[in-house]
């Protein structure tokens, strides 16, 4: 877990502890720094999280202004489901033909890391990293495109298997003996490009979902993740709570 991720968690549980009441403000970023161990990057990240979540709202001049806090109390489950606390996981729903399912065109080379890269894979900016390259096609339909960010000292001579897997946890994991420990997915809307319309047959400015996804294994980060979906032929399902049942005709 990322630092501002941390840092997010402690305030998160501090608003459900009632350290920071609704309708008042937030220490300022000094006294947060100071509070929570950190920099003021991180607050800044942590903070711009929760206002991306509702939790508060920043207004220049003013402060940040306590908006929500979570439920505590299991009585208030619904609302908390309502609000995403309680997400159970999150599939791709509704693929055309998801048996003939495939990744094409893969590519393999070496980069630097820029500083999205490299504060997901907590290394130095500039540092070489892999980068992955896959188009993931149903039958001849592209749906999505992948680029997977890895690191060099983890996974040395990766290169070298191009071509050679299709599903990339199952590869590491046998290949280099690292254990899958979970990770942290980003989720948000973008407008085609037209590099996506080229690779993804489609409009610019064509609706598309946008996931950033950063993983983790027993030695540290196994990837950072950005993946674009087409939104006219795929569907996204989020499952939330405990037994509910899954129906991709709907």
């Amino acid at each position: 877990m990322l630092a501002y991720q941390r840092t997010y968690e402690k305030i998160l549980e501090d608003l459900r502890n009632d350290v920071y009441p609704v309708n008042s403000l937030l220490p300022p970023e000094p006294k947060l720094e100071e509070i929570y161990h950190v920099s003021r990057t991180t607050v800044r990240r942590a903070i711009a999280q929760l206002a991306d979540e509702g939790y508060v709202k920043v207004k220049q001049g003013y402060g940040t202004v306590v908006l929500k806090n979570i439920y505590p109390d299991d009585s208030f489950a619904f609302s908390r489901l309502r609000h995403f606390e309680d997400i159970i996981s999150v599939r791709h729903a509704s693929i055309p033909d998801p048996q003939h399912m495939t990744a094409r065109g893969m590519y393999v080379d070496l980069v630097e890391a820029d500083v999205k890269t490299a504060e997901a894979l907590n290394i130095a900016i500039g540092t070489p990293v892999y980068r992955l390259q896959r188009i993931f096609y149903s039958r001849d339909i592209p749906l999505m495109y992948l680029f997977d960010y890895i690191r060099t000292d983890f996974f040395p001579q990766l290169d070298k298997y191009t071509n050679e897997f299709w599903d990339l946890y199952p590869f590491l994991i046998k290949k280099y003996g690292v254990q899958y420990k979970g990770c942290v997915e980003y989720i948000s809307a973008a407008a085609a490009d037209l590099v996506d319309s080229q690779i993804l047959h489609i409009e610019p400015g064509a609706p598309l979902l946008k996931t950033r996804r950063v993983a983790q294994c027993d030695k540290g980060p196994l990837e950072y993740a950005v993946l674009h979906v087409r939104t006219d032929v795929t569907e996204l399902c989020i499952t939330m709570g405990d037994n509910i049942p899954f129906d991709s005709t709907n």
